[in-house]
């Protein structure tokens, strides 16, 4: 996507303001007549793929965002798509020849202050379009006396079978023990048939999916179970598919905290390679997965339906969980050096999990005993005090966490060389750096003292 910034007359009206004031040298000065700020308006469309003629339109997002300004529209110009596809606009719209100006949704959602609405955009590929036809649309975001920026999408007809995933779920209230109806629904929105998929499933750690004879099933490294299925039949175009009643999956003891389902759909003759580092076994099992038609197929694929990849988002599963704190206990004499081993430990049943946010789980606390130096520390861990902290006050370190997940049943362990400058020294403590993703079950033990005698 190319993005052209178009200027505005501000700077020649500036200019004209600094040459009268030039001409005013010496002149009883004025009071500055402050500017208003006109706020901003952005837009966002992105490069797109339609199915040849006899495909389905697609619903695409036209995003317009918007802080300040009065009246922020978007002004969209369909030149460029001529002869390559054809675009479709809500009614409140004003469409002009090949110019369309939408203003701001009136159910744009206003999150302190910014607007942010979503202009629901139908493409379909125009008659006689071929295969890797491609055109431009160009479409600027603006509001009155903002600045505005040309932006531009570029649309491409592919003809083929394109598979949708049309799963995007929340579900809050979820318990351990509950068995959910995972969703899974596809559409095929190309202007061809797709003969057999792969669908790839992916469950979090603590959710246990149940088994089909047409699915192999494996663990990653963050203890995720990964289900790789291959489902047989003819999907034809515009045509709905879903898995009746849902894949059942156990919410077992080990869920805690928000979990994201994620499956991924792909015509099994174009598939792309197998998850990595996970190796894949059949299980024992009395059915198949199928995927049944459902409804009559569609013209027109709903906006909610953007890719090959789809979700079922589980909100704050308040698993039980207790993180113990494992402290130390070590005797030397005054100039010795003394190796002292801190950590945590996962007592379960709860796993913490922050493979959503990308983050690590697990981190450490360590306040050194009085009297101490150190001399090594582990990889990962820094000096964490604060700079106001006096000199006399004990330091404290940081150490970062065994990585996404903290699996039940584990510690995590680190060791620090210290020489012992003075006895007796104050103890010294561990405790987790964070409470992840809540205060556990057990707070007594969040933490414990770190002695050198």
């Amino acid at each position: 996507m190319r993005s052209v910034h178009v200027t505005r007359g501000r700077l020649l009206r500036g200019l004209t303001a600094l040459v009268v004031t030039a001409a005013g040298v010496g002149a009883t000065a004025a009071p500055a007549v402050a500017v208003d700020d006109p706020g901003w308006v952005s837009g966002w469309l992105g490069d797109l793929t339609v199915g040849g003629p006899a495909a389905p339109a697609r619903t695409v997002p036209l995003t317009l965002t918007s802080t300040g300004a009065t009246q922020p529209r978007v002004s969209i110009d369909l030149a460029g798509l001529a002869g390559v596809a054809t675009a479709s606009f809500p009614d409140w719209c004003v469409t002009e020849a090949t110019s369309v100006t939408c203003p701001m949704p009136a159910d744009a959602v206003d999150d302190f202050g910014t607007l942010t609405g979503t202009v629901p955009v139908v493409f379909r590929a125009a008659p006689g379009a071929v295969d890797g036809a491609t055109g431009t649309l160009d479409y600027t975001a603006l509001g009155e006396q903002t600045e505005a920026y040309a932006q531009q999408a570029t649309v491409t007809v592919r003809s083929g079978p394109d598979l949708l995933d049309m799963v995007d779920t929340y579900v809050t209230g979820v318990e351990v023990g509950d068995t959910l109806a995972v969703p899974v629904a596809v559409v095929n929105a190309g202007d061809q048939p797709a003969v057999d998929l792969r669908l790839t499933m992916r469950f979090p750690v603590g959710l246990v999916p149940i088994s089909y004879r047409n699915c192999r099933y494996g663990t990653d490294q963050v203890l995720a179970t990964v289900a790789v299925c291959t489902v047989r039949g003819t999907f034809a175009p515009g045509q709905r598919h879903e898995l009746r009643g849902g894949l059942a999956t156990t919410v077992g003891p080990a869920t805690l905290g928000s979990k994201r389902i994620t499956q991924f759909v792909e015509p099994l003759a174009s598939a792309g390679p197998l998850p990595s580092g996970v190796k894949l076994k059949s299980r024992d099992a009395d059915q198949a997965l199928r995927l049944r038609a459902v409804g009559a197929p569609l013209g027109v694929i709903p906006v909610e339906a953007s890719g090959a990849g789809g979700q079922t988002y589980l909100r704050e599963v308040q698993g039980a969980f207790d993180i113990a704190a494992q402290g130390a206990t070590v005797a030397g004499a005054v100039g010795d050096t003394v190796r002292v081993t801190v950590g945590l430990r996962n007592e379960g049943p709860g796993v913490p999990d922050a493979t959503n946010s990308g983050g690590g789980v697990g981190a450490l606390l360590f306040t050194l005993p009085a009297g101490v130096t150190v001399l090594s520390s582990p990889s990962g861990c820094w000096p964490a005090g604060s700079e106001d902290e006096g000199g006399d006050a004990p330091a404290t370190w940081y150490c970062n966490g065994p990585g996404p997940v903290f699996p039940a049943g584990t510690s995590y362990t680190a060791a620090f060389d210290l020489r012992i400058d003075s006895l007796p020294g104050t103890p010294g403590e561990i405790q987790p750096a964070e409470r992840y993703p809540r205060v556990d079950d057990n707070p007594g033990n969040d933490v414990a003292p770190v002695t050198v005698s």
